[in-house]
């Protein structure tokens, strides 16, 4: 009595899907990373339009000449950080949202002197208004969003079995 015993393996498939992973994981990536950037500037751009700092407290108001320069003008009273648009404009999503090294993303202003009035109200202004920033909170919305996203595209991919 003889027993036969013949095993066959997929390992050349295992290994072609773990080189298609290993090309595709890192673009994802990239392409999520961008997309959490271009979701913390949208963030931004709303909170301060709501007249909130990034820690969702009310901005300090504005000083009685300013408001009184602002009713000169007619322009709206309340503290958004928008006269005239160009400060939050110069924070575009096409050049400021960049890669700048591994799994990082920096947003910044294109304008140097819109960088000089952001810093002005972030940092130099007494009362200080910092709108650029995020909290634990935004960062968890930005985090569950960015894995849901890697998540769905690996499953374009096609890569398990």
């Amino acid at each position: 009595m003889a027993v036969t015993l013949k095993i066959t393996s997929n390992q050349k498939q295992v290994s072609q899907k773990f080189k298609k992973f290993q090309s595709v994981l890192p673009r994802v990536i990239d392409k999520g990373l961008k997309q959490a950037g271009f979701q913390l500037l949208d963030i931004i751009r709303t909170k301060t339009q709501k007249g909130i700092d990034f820690r969702d407290r009310p901005f300090a108001p504005y000083s009685s000449g300013y408001l009184k320069k602002l009713n000169k003008e007619g322009k709206s009273t309340n503290v958004d950080l928008f006269y005239s648009g160009r400060m939050l404009g110069s924070l575009t999503p096409s050049s400021t949202v960049q890669k700048s090294g591994r799994n990082k993303v920096s947003l910044g202003f294109t304008n140097s002197q819109m960088r000089q009035r952001a810093l002005f109200n972030q940092v130099l202004n007494d009362p200080k208004r910092e709108f650029f920033g995020f909290n634990n909170r935004t960062e968890k919305i930005i985090s569950k969003q960015f894995n849901r996203f890697v998540e769905k595209e690996l499953r374009k991919f096609r890569i398990w079995v």
